[in-house]
């Protein structure tokens, strides 16, 4: 399979295979893969070396760019001045490598199908994967290969999606420290438009262009607001769930607090009208996830990955025509 891929891409990347008893280190390279070379990676086995990637079965892709703990010493720290004089973020989002991997766990348990995850385990002052190029490494070769990787995997993943599916779901999966103790869901739009009027949001015709789940929007009868903060909308689903989020039913906006609404990984590779998703075909958003009650412990984070898979379940049937369940599960009734 590695001289498979080798051949019908150009640039070498650091690869080690795990799975199994044992694992092999191998040189791939950066795609541009065809549909049929995303395929070659198998499910069950882990691929990357800073960057790794879980290939998955199911069309929903988890990435977690800030959860890394690598701190190679031939990387040097991400600073201001390297970083050409932009204020530099290096604090992790702690436990998020965990969390997307009890995503993926939960997801498997629901619905015998594997998401596929894409984890920075590089720490965030070596590479921090939801930057543009020159702010993610700061010039240094490494980190860049591994910014290329990051991006390579999700792209993969993507054609393996669209490979096995009509449409697909990105998820970028951080963590915030705020005040406020809720699920920041982030599809691109800021929060002054959130504390609108339902009105005022449908009214925008930019908003509707923006936002990572465009052709969602644009595509079914849902409007843009309920999709957003409706019934069935994601954050009420998770609300309903037991973890609150914005925008929902109960907190339709960030009421002028602090809000995360998405960033370059959500604008790339989710359905806004800057992504480079094959016809709009994959939506998402970023969700920013609080510490306590999320991401603080393995029963926080099981609970979490649970009330997910559900509430991606119950989003998927009213809004996205998208199947989750394999062959096994799909004859079973889910609560």
């Amino acid at each position: 399979m590695i001289d498979r891929v080798r051949r019908a891409w150009g640039v070498p990347i650091r690869m080690v295979v795990t799975g199994g008893a044992g694992f092999a280190l191998a040189w791939a390279a950066v795609p541009s893969a065809s549909a049929s070379e995303a395929a070659a990676f198998e499910v069950g086995k882990s691929y990357g070396h800073y960057i790794e990637y879980l290939p998955g079965n199911a069309p929903v892709i988890l990435v977690a760019p800030h959860g890394g703990t690598l701190l190679p010493e031939d990387i040097p720290d991400r600073t201001k001045e390297r970083c050409g004089g932009a204020r530099t973020v290096v604090g992790p989002d702690r436990n998020t490598a965990e969390l997307v991997q009890a995503m993926r766990q939960s997801f498997h348990d629901r619905f015998g199908t594997y998401p596929h995850v894409i984890i920075n385990r590089l720490a965030r002052q070596k590479l921090d994967a939801n930057r543009s190029a020159a702010e993610a490494a700061c010039g240094n070769a490494d980190a860049e290969q591994a910014y290329k990787e990051w991006h390579a995997f999700i792209d993969i993943a993507k054609k393996e999606v669209l490979r096995t599916s009509e449409r697909g779901w990105f998820m970028d999966i951080h963590g915030h420290g705020h005040k406020v103790q809720r699920l920041e869901l982030g599809y691109l739009l800021t929060g002054g438009l959130l504390d609108r009027s339902d009105e005022a949001i449908d009214g925008d015709a930019g908003a509707l262009e923006r936002t990572s789940i465009r052709s969602l929007a644009k595509g079914g009868e849902t409007s843009l607001s309920a999709l957003l903060r409706g019934p069935t909308s994601l954050g009420t689903l998770f609300a309903d769930a037991g973890f609150p989020a914005v925008p929902s039913a109960s907190d339709p906006g960030p009421g002028g607090q602090s809000y995360f609404n998405g960033g370059p990984n959500t604008r790339r590779h989710a359905c806004g009208s800057g992504s480079d998703s094959p016809e709009g075909r994959i939506c998402g958003l970023q969700i920013e996830a609080p510490f306590r009650g999320v991401r603080d412990t393995a029963e926080s984070r099981k609970r979490f990955g649970d009330a997910a898979a559900k509430v991606l379940e119950q989003f998927f049937a009213a809004h996205w025509d998208v199947g989750l369940a394999g062959k096994a599960k799909a004859a079973g009734a889910h609560d």
